[in-house]
């Protein structure tokens, strides 16, 4: 009876039974290994400039920046990195890309329905817009339940805000502050319309169409050829200028020196005549008229071709012809 009950309590024996065992324990084990592996699925890194959302059962738990990260498996804790709020993202607008533009040249078409990538600006003028958009997440939750729709709204608020603008000053600050009011709006609508983006800057790109370019290229070299015709004439003319100036002032002093010398020779030739108009002291009036007349008689008589002396105080007189003088 003995016996029996201990073969009945022994383990048993045998390469089936020994295979067994050994794939019992491998199977527990990996059961273990894959249990600690779920357990450890959401441990993960955050990398710099990004930040992590931890939802449990689809609520929004908590916020963690770069780091180790460590959150309950999938299903119970979800995670989702998002860059952080100081990094921006960049999006380019396409929807001003036409199929013409060949090479950096937009062609305006015959077909009004092509022309859709030019816009019509203040002054009447045609021009094309290569814009870059860059923006900032600044509601996660809003973000991530509009991901797939933020593009597609960008595109059409950037649209809205260009044609409203397209002809005003400081076109980048307008656009950038109109696109964010647009944005507002639509947060101030409710959650499910908010896209949970702030726009921080606003790259434009003008182009006019190939066309244009070549007549505003003549334009320009024109408008240079006459800046620089303008130029010259202004050169010339202030050179002119100068000359006269230099000229009038040499004639002046010319003058002036003339004037004096003259002044001078004639002042010096009546100094006698004005000395004897006003009787200087020490000589009478006949005595200077006496000096006066053998000074300048020699001169006058050496001119003429024959000299008469007549007496006055002699007998002989001498007829003139003519009326007597009284």
């Amino acid at each position: 009876m003995t016996t029996l009950d201990v073969r009945e309590g022994a383990e048993p024996a045998g390469p089936w039974a020994q295979s067994a065992k050994l794939a019992f324990r491998f199977l527990f084990l990996a059961v273990c290994l894959a249990a600690a592996g779920w357990l450890v699925s959401n441990f993960r890194q955050v990398p710099p400039e990004s930040r992590a959302m931890v939802y449990r059962f689809g609520n929004l738990v908590r916020q963690q920046g770069s780091g180790l990260l460590m959150a309950w498996p999938q299903p119970i804790e979800k995670i989702v990195i998002l860059p952080s709020e100081d990094r921006q993202l960049e999006f380019r607008i396409d929807q001003f890309e036409p199929d013409s533009a060949v090479g950096g040249d937009f062609m305006i078409s015959d077909y009004a329905r092509e022309n859709t990538a030019f816009l019509l600006t203040g002054d009447n003028s045609i021009v094309h817009l290569q814009a870059t958009l860059l923006y900032q997440i600044v509601d996660p939750t809003a973000y991530i339940l509009a991901a797939e729709h933020v593009q597609p709204a960008l595109q059409r608020i950037f649209v809205a805000s260009a044609v409203a603008r397209a002809g005003r000053e400081q076109l980048r600050g307008d656009l950038m502050n109109a696109i964010n009011r647009r944005l507002d709006d639509l947060a101030a609508l409710g959650t499910g319309a908010a896209l949970g983006i702030k726009v921080s800057r606003v790259d434009l790109a003008a182009a006019i169409p190939s066309g244009a370019k070549s007549a505003f290229d003549y334009v320009l070299i024109a408008t240079q050829q006459a800046d620089r015709d303008i130029a010259e004439s202004r050169t010339g003319a202030a050179m002119t200028a100068l000359r006269a100036n230099q000229d009038r002032d040499r004639t002046l002093t010319d003058a002036d020196a003339r004037a004096a010398e003259k002044t001078t020779d004639a002042r010096t030739r009546t100094a006698a005549i004005a000395a004897l108009a006003k009787e200087s002291p020490g000589l009478s009036g006949s005595m200077l008229a006496s000096r006066i007349y053998y000074d300048r008689i020699g001169a006058l008589l050496a001119k003429a071709a024959r000299v008469d002396t007549v007496d006055n105080n002699g007998g002989v007189q001498l007829m003139l012809p003519g009326p007597v003088p009284r």
